[in-house]
């Protein structure tokens, strides 16, 4: 896993961010999902967007055990598949 930090994009912009995830071929992980989800509708081809959508209310929002949680249930249910956007609260259990 390559985080922003490690990338050297921390406090870049968004289009940077999903630019270098799609030429390495890696599956972006967001809690910024909306940007992101502009992006997946008006790219033909990427990797794959997991986003997590954060609450008004902090304490129903996703730490990172959950996250964690959220994407074991999704790999049970199959992998994500280039130009996926899987929201992973749904996979919150």
């Amino acid at each position: 896993m390559l985080t922003a930090s490690d990338a050297g994009l921390q406090g870049h912009d968004d289009r940077a961010v999903w630019e270098r995830s799609c030429a390495e071929g890696r599956i972006l992980l967001t809690r910024n999902p909306t940007d992101f989800l502009a992006f997946h509708a008006a790219s033909d081809s990427h990797p794959g967007v997991a986003g997590v959508y954060q609450d008004n209310d902090p304490a129903k929002n996703m730490s990172y055990r959950d996250i964690v949680r959220s994407l074991a249930n999704l790999e049970g249910s199959g992998p994500i598949e280039p130009r996926m956007f899987v929201t992973l609260n749904h996979f919150r259990w």
